[in-house]
């Protein structure tokens, strides 16, 4: 009786392990049902990780208060969610929204107004294509490579959905350029791309051609 009990305990903790790992796996293929292809995602670095992404944040700042430093586009395949975006490790990759997301503190999605949905299957085609292209550490639209929020301009771009806005580099808190950015651009040995029109995510996601949908992470 001892053994039979044995085994009857045996069998019930091997069936709940199986139907935990079945959820876990379902989870996993469909743990974020709202997202769809064309939705654009807006990541923040954890606090403090200093760096080019505290310097995006700390010189691209508008009413929203946001502190987004990258940025990508979903496309969704059944059950699979991926994000194609340009990454400085990476250059521009299209992987699984599970491998993106751990990599940022927070991730906020945002939707285009309707009458610009229609544009979103050419900026999917568009962005699939530009794949394996290297990162642009110059930050300058129209320079070898893309970086994150030039990306999505650029695969928009014939159809105006985004606008350019001079950029700046300087730090607001002293009125001079910010350290990170001299740094930045002593190491490429160009000058700083001051007044350059350009994007970034906090001023994208301020665009009145977005809506927030949902918070992601």
């Amino acid at each position: 009786m001892f053994k039979r009990g044995n085994l009857l305990l045996s069998i019930i903790i091997m069936g709940v392990t199986v139907l935990a790992g079945s959820v876990a796996s379902c989870k996993t293929q469909d743990d974020n049902p709202d997202l769809d292809t064309g939705d654009i995602l807006f990541a923040a670095s954890k606090p403090g990780v200093g760096g080019l992404d505290e310097a995006i944040v700390d010189v691209s700042q508008t009413d929203m208060e946001t502190s987004y430093s990258h940025m990508g586009i979903v496309e969704r395949e059944g059950d699979s969610v991926f994000v194609i975006h340009a990454e400085p490790r990476k250059g521009v990759c299209r992987e699984p929204l599970d491998d993106f997301l751990p990599e940022y503190y927070s991730v906020d999605a945002f939707r285009l107004n309707e009458e610009y949905l229609e544009y979103i299957p050419d900026a999917i085609a568009y962005a699939r294509s530009l794949v394996g292209e290297p990162y642009d550490y110059s930050y300058i639209i129209g320079s070898e490579g893309h970086y994150c929020s030039g990306l999505i301009y650029y695969i928009f771009e014939d159809n105006e959905v985004f606008e350019l806005t001079p950029m700046t580099f300087i730090d607001p808190e002293t009125g001079e350029f910010h350290d990170r950015w001299i740094k930045h651009y002593k190491e490429l040995g160009i000058d700083i791309p001051e007044g350059v029109p350009g994007c970034s995510p906090n001023g994208m996601a301020n665009s009145g051609k977005l809506n927030f949908l949902a918070k992601v992470k």
